[in-house]
């Protein structure tokens, strides 16, 4: 028999935005905005002031008549805030951090001088957010490389955060996790989970997640629990957002193996003071991967300057080969054969009292609690021999007379992209694609090993991100995503149990899926 359950959940969610200078971009993107002043605070107006990240994206503004400027619809990351102004030193502040869909506020105080000076200052601390009621929180890269995470599953940064509860830290999760169990209180199915803008919870499983996103190709973290903008929607609870990291000016790289194998290990106290357990348990587990990004271009004669495309990539496996065992009660020899004798001892491991097997028909029990060859039916015999023979010699945790021990593998791989192109200085373009292949074969499935299966999860988020500034007070974002959700669950048809060789042969309740 060989069952197929493949389900497809496609969401294709198409947002266009026409946002004035005071309105914020949807997905992601943030901005950054503030007045200009003078050495006295009296506000400037028509200074030209430019933001700039360190992928090349550079976007300009100039300060109305009451000294303000902002500057929407772009990705989070670090900026360099460039003023200049007429009869005032140049100022540039580095290093401002732009969190993902945030708004930054940044003012500026310049100082009288010549505009061939410069002055320069670090970026701009905010302690408290004045933007937005939201209550969120922002996990940053330094933050997720300084926390270690068993299983390396980034979701369970989200347990930083007042209100989260459930979810694990301690144990192994590398593959599907929702992260925290509720967010203030609302239901797991009630949160929402996206990967660079695109929803990333599966349509079953209580809100559990796609897959696992790479840690090392992570770039931050926003987890958003109460009174956020209705622009993100989609859910009535808390929300996990997690954002790709992109390519910069630069090539950067890495490479990682992070192994645990039973010959590393002690045994513990109490399997050493266990019968049959003077042994380090078995484990063998692998998660190995890179990643690598930078610039596109051809020298001399394409990018030369490395600031029109960026990309990244990164991919991820896990090997994970671990011992499932199986101790069970099944039907002796003699049951199978009609023979339920050994029931009548009052002091019997199965019941731990006498059991009579009566005749349906009469009432009266059968004599020696045996049932008759002309009263056997071919189909009940055969479900008793649906069971594995007893493979133990006798019993263990009191009527347990089946055991066995099998490797159960499970297999994962994560591709991540990330594409960044800078096609003017009025149109950006972003797109992410995150895979991931989970296989896993579960060699005692219901119990024994006469019912084996397979788990196969290709799942994918994708997104594509378009940015056009059509002019100083008008921005046109276009975000499109689409998110696959497949689960097959083949059957090890080899290995399978075959009900005709136990002499089953009773219709099936849905024979198309014989």
């Amino acid at each position: 028999m060989n069952r197929v359950c493949s389900l497809r959940a496609l969401t294709l969610a198409l947002v266009l935005l026409l946002s004035t200078s005071l309105a914020f971009a949807q997905s992601d993107l943030g901005s950054i905005s503030g007045f200009v002043k003078d050495p006295s605070g009296a506000i400037v107006p028509r200074a030209k002031v430019s933001v700039k990240n360190d992928t090349g994206l550079e976007r300009q503004a100039t300060t109305n008549d009451s000294g303000y400027y902002t500057v929407t619809n772009i990705p989070p990351g670090l900026y360099a805030i460039r003023v200049e102004v007429a009869g005032f030193k140049k100022y540039e502040s580095v290093g401002n951090k732009l969190d993902a869909s945030g708004a930054l506020s940044a003012d500026v105080t310049l100082t009288v001088g010549a505009a061939t000076e410069t002055v320069e200052v670090s970026g701009i601390a905010t302690t408290l957010q004045t933007e937005s009621a939201a209550v969120q929180k922002n996990v940053t890269r330094e933050q997720i490389d300084s926390l270690e995470l068993n299983g390396r599953n980034p979701i369970f940064m989200a347990n930083l955060v007042p209100g989260t509860r459930g979810g694990n830290l301690a144990g192994l999760s590398f593959a599907f996790s929702q992260g925290p169990s509720n967010i203030n209180g609302a239901r797991t199915q009630d949160s929402l989970i996206t990967y660079d803008g695109a929803p990333a919870v599966r349509t079953r499983s209580n809100g559990t997640s796609l897959g696992a996103a790479d840690v090392d190709s992570t770039q931050e973290i926003q987890i958003l629990t109460a009174a956020y903008s209705p622009e993100f929607g989609r859910s009535g609870g808390g929300q996990i957002r997690i954002l790709t990291k992109s390519g910069t000016n630069e090539f950067h790289g890495a490479a990682y193996d992070y192994i645990r194998n039973d010959v590393f290990n002690a045994n513990t106290w109490a399997r050493n003071h266990t019968a049959g357990q003077q042994f380090t348990a078995p484990i063998n587990y692998n998660q190995f991967g890179y990643n690598v990004g930078g610039p596109f271009y051809i020298p001399g004669k394409f990018n030369q300057e490395k600031n029109k495309i960026f990309w990244y990539w990164g991919q991820e496996w896990v090997r994970y080969r671990f011992t499932d065992i199986s101790n069970q009660t099944v039907p002796t020899v003699l049951m199978r054969q009609g023979d339920f004798s050994e029931l009548l001892d009052p002091s019997n491991v199965f019941y731990g009292k006498s059991i009579s097997i009566k005749d349906p028909i009469t009432g009266v029990p059968f004599a020696g609690n045996i049932i008759p060859k002309s009263q056997q039916s071919p189909n009940g015999i055969g479900i008793l021999k649906a069971s594995p023979l007893p493979n133990l010699g006798g019993f263990i945790n009191g009527n347990q007379n089946w055991s066995m021990a099998l490797n159960h593998p499970q297999h994962q791989r994560k591709d991540t992209l990330a594409v960044d192109m800078n096609l003017s200085d009025s149109q950006r373009i972003q797109f992410r694609r995150m895979n991931y292949s989970f296989w896993e074969y579960q060699p005692l499935d219901g119990g024994t090993n006469l019912t084996p299966k397979f788990f196969n999860r290709p799942n994918q988020t994708n997104s594509l991100n378009h940015i056009w500034t059509i002019s100083p007070t008008m921005v046109n974002e276009l975000l499109a995503t689409v998110s696959l959700d497949d689960v097959y669950i083949p059957v090890d048809t080899p290995n399978y149990f075959n009900r005709t060789t136990a002499g089953i042969n009773y219709p099936y309740i849905f024979p198309a899926a014989n």
